[in-house]
């Protein structure tokens, strides 16, 4: 258990991760980044900020109890964000497949979200598969609207989601709050119950 006693943290992607970074990229993706893009990102790019999702080793039984032993420790999930000029950009976020549906990469979402308005991005854009509706779901719960479609966008020919969202003002700011607190809710260890 971390510090603030969940069952994870979320970090600034060091060189030393780029390995695992890159096999998560293999795995959830049709058309990966090889791993001189994340070196070009992290030391060249003044401007990407990426983060890591690391699971710590003592998590609670009662609810990932089935994935404890073997992927504690482990990075499961990262996200890249990149602002210009009060424009933010998600570049890329994933999530292990046999971690999807917890909620992990709504977390990760939302701390690039907040990266880029601590960098004075006013909105944030980004390209999604048509074909991805639980990404599309996830980015509407944060006001993402479809701009476009962009044709052929991706290796394989498929159609890309062009997305943006108004991430300025006060009411944005405290929906992204109330968002942090539920999901963290929903991992810290409740209590057992004392009858």
């Amino acid at each position: 258990m971390n510090e603030n006693g969940l069952p994870f943290k979320i970090r600034r992607l060091e060189a030393k991760d780029i390995p695992a970074v890159s096999s998560i990229d293999r795995l959830v993706f049709h058309d990966p980044w090889p791993e001189s893009a994340y070196v070009q990102e992290l030391y060249f790019n003044p401007n990407a900020h990426y983060f890591v999702l690391q699971l710590t080793p003592a998590m609670p039984a009662h609810s990932w109890a089935e994935r404890r032993a073997a992927l504690a420790s482990q990075i499961v999930g990262f996200v890249g964000v990149r602002v210009e000029m009060e424009r933010g950009h998600i570049s890329t976020l994933a999530i292990r497949p046999e971690w999807r549906g917890w909620g992990l990469g709504e977390l990760l979402l939302h701390t690039a979200l907040e990266q880029a308005i601590q960098s004075g991005a006013r909105t944030v854009a980004l390209e999604v598969r048509v074909s991805n509706a639980v990404a599309q779901n996830l980015y509407a719960k944060y006001d993402f609207v479809v701009v476009s479609q962009l044709r052929g966008y991706y290796a394989d020919g498929e159609d890309a989601y062009y997305m943006r969202a108004n991430v300025e003002g006060r009411a944005y700011h405290n929906y992204l709050q109330q968002r942090r607190a539920l999901l963290e809710y929903r991992f810290r260890p409740q209590p057992a119950n004392m009858t």
